[in-house]
């Protein structure tokens, strides 16, 4: 039914390093959102116009470090899994068509929650999808292995 396939060293590097890449890239472009005034005072005069309610600052501050934090986090969720999964794969076993396929699925969930965030004015939206290319066709890769290795 499943064939096994031993990921290559080369390809476990590749994929942690553009992981690591993918994580770095969320990580500065939330520190730099979090940090610039400007971006938190147009946030803020955004929020003034559609609310009825009256919000100081501080408070609205605290709400938009918040969010920032918690959409950080969810764009955390896929590249993690992925990592631990695969790093896991490799030093205890092996991985199947089974590990591609549900890996496949959710990077295109990751790169459809990157693309639908609609930042084009943000180079880091740039990166971030083509390191989720890199992961899907890396992932990809890997099934030409799992098919070879059922002959």
């Amino acid at each position: 039914m499943f064939r096994d396939y031993h990921i290559t060293r080369k390809k476990l590097y590749i994929l942690l390093i553009t992981i690591s890449i993918v994580i770095m890239i969320l990580s500065v472009e939330v520190l730099m959102e979090v940090k610039d005034r400007g971006m938190f005072l147009q946030w803020f005069e955004e929020v003034q116009t559609q609310d009825a309610l009256e919000v100081s600052e501080e408070e609205a501050f605290d709400a938009y470090v918040s969010g920032n934090i918690l959409l950080y986090m969810l764009n955390l969720v896929i590249p993690l899994g992925f990592a631990l999964h695969t790093f896991f794969a490799y030093q205890k076993g092996k991985i199947n068509s089974l590990f591609i396929y549900l890996w496949f699925i959710m990077l295109i969930g990751g790169l459809a929650f990157t693309f639908i965030s609609w930042n084009f004015n943000s180079l880091f939206y740039y990166f971030r999808i083509a390191a989720y290319l890199v992961l899907i066709g890396i992932t990809l890769s890997l099934s030409t292995g799992v098919d070879s290795s059922k002959k």
